[in-house]
Formats: structure tokens, C-alpha cells, sequence
């Protein structure tokens, strides 16, 4: 039997548990003149209703998404939950009305004693038999509606037990204690249907479960090749969770490789949140990106002059950065490394994963590259892209960085090369890339090349 036959089985069962109980309770209420078991057979006849609503609702909510619903029916069932217990309070006004008007006028007669006592015993059995079943599928399969039914029938239960107790007080002369019982129903009711109301509106409103967020977003994290989760929502209707993520992959990865790590994502959420309809969006991770995510935040700091020779490394899925800052060269240590640890704040709140981040500080030149020369930074900038095309093992040259510091040229470019080049060539290439470049101009004076593999299209 399929969970959601299960559920519209205990909610047919319900439905005719709160039948014979209505008829039940209302027949023996009017006969004895019990205000508290009239209390009680109203709120069996609203739970009746309710269970009505229930039966439909859990058939509705479990039809398959169409054209018209494509995320499914499953929030009816929130809104047969709130229907539900709007019954409930309307009940408790009228019994709190009663109350009140028989405590004032000191009318407390119950005609046939016995008959409210026996209907009470009679009540508890349907009570207890319709709320283990719809309990025992509730654990199955989870379902609003059919939860709320179950808390009508605990909520009778203990309302037949509180009508009892007011009933034997009655017995020994204590005539107000008909009229306290019903009030005592009606403060359990509005406890336990606002408990209930704020769950079926939090689903209305889709409403993420307190701390699921940073659960789901943790366990994605652990997933070996996921480097960032971002844009993560989660809301659930009914019986089903609707989770959507975008999480950042390592670069380079196949299509296949890809997919096996979203499949992995699912397996992991699908432990935290059962029956959940799952959608995960890969980005590709880029070192490039991370650099810019750098410079551009490194621009919001107005005391930074300028920012080089970054360099970005993964380790076991973890950030490790490095760069060198430029300021003033007239402020104290204090202040510029109160600005460094500012701006490592910022890029921590900006990046995902950062583990180290290592500022070198610098003071500014006063002749900037700017300033100096353009015909010279231009002319060494043509000279540097003639080398990158005379050595095959090249395949493209970026963020070629020119910046001069009393007179002399700092050079920090980052080239591309094959995947399959060994480390120790990588570093002769680089070596003879600094060679080139340092042949160019006397002026030259630093040289940084970072080899990178080439970018998988």
C-alpha cells in the first residue's frame, strides 16, 4: 500500500470514527443537559466536519503535478489544516459563551447523570482507536491534514477525560465543576490549535524549517569537488520538500563527472529532508574569477593604493590567498594592518571556503606606472605578448600586471599551458619566460609568471 493510500485509508477511518462520535456525544449531551459534554459533542461535530475536509484534501493533494499545478497539490492540505482549526475556535466560542452565562445564572442541572458518564467511557474508545490510526500513518508518510485530525482525536480524548473528572466533582456536590470542565477544554484547544495553525501558515507562506537552511548547505559543502552553495531555498507543501541550489564545481570537470556530484548532493539532502524534489544548478569554478572577486573588493578600500601579485590556491577544498597591498607609506604599522585585516574580513564575507589569507605590506611609490610612462609600459606590454607567441608551449597570456616603482618595472603575468606538462617543465617554462622578459628592458626588475593549466572548453 502506497503512503498516500495509506493516508486516505486513516482519513476514511476517521471520517466515520467522527460520525459515530457526533452522534454519540450530541444525543447523550442534549439528554443529560451536560454543558461540558455538550462542549465536547460540538467539537465532535466540527472535528466530523473536519474530517471531511480531511478525507478530501488528503485525495486532492496527492493527484501528480499537471499543466495547471506543475509543483503538485500538496499545500491543499495546509489549507484544510487552517480550515480545520478556524472549526475549532469557532466551537470554543460557543462553549466559552455557555460557560460563562450558567456559571452567572447559577444554573448547573444535568438531568441524566449516568447517560453523560457512559457516553464519556464510549467516547474515549473511538477517541483511542481513530487516533492511533491516523498517528500510524502520519509516521508512515507525512501529512498536515491527516495530522490535524490525528490532534482532534487526542484533543476529544483528553476532553472526554476532563468532561469525566468535571462530571464526578458534579457528583459530589461540586455543581460549578461542569462549567469549569468546558472551560479547561477550551483553553487545550486553543493551545494545541495555534501550535497547529502556525505550522499549515508557515507552509502557506513558504517558510523554510528553523536551522534547515545551514544543514542542507553543510552537507553540500562536504561533498568532495562542491567549492560554494549559494541562492539555497528551501519551502515545503504537504508531504513533500522543494529544495533549489546552486553550488560552484571544480573547473575542468566532464559533463559526467558533474552530474555524479549533483546526484551525490540529492542522496545527502534526501537524508536530512525525506520526499523532496530536489534541483541543483552547477557553476563552474574559475581562479580567475577569485581574482577579480579580489581586486574588485580591494577597490572598495579607499586607503589601498594598490593590489598585486595575488595568487589563489585550492587545498582539500579550501582557499588559500595571498597577495601584496600598497599604501601610504607615511602611516604607522598599526594602521596598515588594521587595513589589511579589514580588507580580509571583507574578502572572507565575499569568498566561499577561505582558509589563509596572507597580506604582504607595501609602501606606495610616489610615481605610479600611470604617471610614468605609457609609451614604456605599452612597448614592454607589446614585447611580452611576442614572447607568449614564440613559445608553442604557451597558449594564452592574461593579467599581464606593469607597475613601476622608482623608475624600475614589476612585472606579474599569469600564462596558460598544457594540461599534460609536467611540474618540473611548467617551472623551466616560467624560468624562461622571466629570462625574455628581463632581456626586454635594463629598467626591468621583478618578474612573477604563474603557470596555469589550460581552461577545459
Amino acid at each position: 500500500m502506497s503512503s498516500s493510500t495509506s493516508n486516505e485509508s486513516a482519513s476514511k477511518k476517521g471520517v466515520l470514527a467522527g460520525a459515530t462520535l457526533t452522534v454519540i456525544e450530541v444525543t447523550g449531551g442534549f439528554i443529560s443537559g451536560s454543558l461540558s459534554l455538550l462542549s465536547s459533542s460540538f467539537n465532535t461535530l466540527m472535528d466530523f466536519l473536519a474530517s471531511i475536509i480531511m478525507f478530501f484534501a488528503v485525495r486532492e493533494s496527492s493527484k501528480p503535478p499537471d499543466e495547471v499545478h506543475m509543483y503538485g497539490h500538496e499545500k491543499v492540505e495546509s489549507i484544510a489544516a487552517i480550515s480545520e482549526i478556524l472549526l475549532l475556535f469557532l466551537t470554543c466560542s460557543w462553549v466559552v459563551y455557555n460557560a460563562f452565562l450558567r456559571i452567572m445564572t447559577n444554573q448547573h442541572t444535568i438531568e441524566f447523570f449516568w447517560v453523560a458518564f457512559f457516553t464519556n467511557f464510549v467516547s474515549i474508545a473511538i477517541d483511542l482507536f481513530a487516533y492511533a490510526k491516523l498517528k500510524s500513518s502520519t509516521k508512515k508518510q507525512k501529512s498536515e491534514a491527516v495530522e490535524a485530525g490525528a490532534l482532534h482525536f487526542l484533543n476529544d480524548l483528553l476532553i472526554a477525560i476532563i468532561v469525566i473528572i468535571g462530571l464526578v466533582f458534579y457528583n459530589f456536590g461540586v455543581w460549578i465543576a461542569d462549567s469549569i470542565a468546558a472551560l479547561c477544554i477550551v483553553v487545550y484547544i486553543l493551545f494545541s490549535g495555534i501550535r497547529m495553525l502556525r505550522i499549515s501558515y508557515a507552509t502557506l507562506i513558504d517558510a523554510a524549517p528553523p536551522g534547515i537552511s545551514e544543514k542542507v548547505r553543510n552537507k553540500i559543502l562536504t561533498v568532495d569537488g562542491v567549492k560554494d552553495c549559494h541562492y539555497l531555498r528551501i519551502r515545503r507543501a504537504g508531504q513533500k520538500n522543494f529544495v533549489d541550489a546552486h553550488v560552484t564545481l571544480s573547473g575542468g570537470m566532464t559533463l559526467y563527472q558533474a552530474h555524479s556530484i549533483t546526484s551525490t548532493i540529492e542522496e545527502r539532502i534526501l537524508k536530512i529532508l525525506p520526499n523532496s524534489d530536489i534541483l541543483i544548478h552547477t557553476e563552474p569554478y574559475s581562479g580567475k574569477d577569485i581574482v577579480t572577486t579580489i581586486r574588485a573588493v580591494a577597490s572598495d578600500v579607499s586607503e589601498i593604493r594598490d593590489i598585486h601579485g595575488i595568487s589563489v590556491r585550492t587545498i582539500d577544498g579550501k582557499l588559500f590567498i595571498s597577495y601584496h597591498i600598497e599604501l601610504d607609506p607615511k602611516i604607522t604599522i598599526a594602521s596598515a594592518h588594521e587595513i589589511a585585516d579589514r580588507l580580509e574580513q571583507l574578502l572572507k564575507g565575499k569568498l566561499p571556503n577561505v582558509s589563509t589569507i596572507v597580506s604582504h605590506l607595501e609602501p606606495s611609490s610616489e610615481i605610479s606606472g600611470i604617471e610614468y610612462s605609457h609609451k614604456s609600459t605599452a612597448f614592454l606590454e607589446n614585447e611580452i605578448q611576442k614572447i607568449s607567441l614564440s613559445m608553442p608551449e604557451i597558449h594564452s597570456l592574461h593579467e599581464l600586471e606593469i607597475l613601476v616603482r622608482d623608475g624600475k618595472f614589476n612585472v606579474t603575468v599569469h600564462c596558460e599551458i598544457d594540461r599534460s606538462i609536467t611540474l618540473t617543465r611548467a617551472h623551466e617554462i616560467a624560468t624562461k619566460i622571466e629570462e625574455k622578459i628581463r632581456s626586454i628592458d635594463y629598467r626591468v626588475n621583478q618578474v612573477s609568471v604563474h603557470c596555469e593549466p589550460q581552461t577545459r572548453n
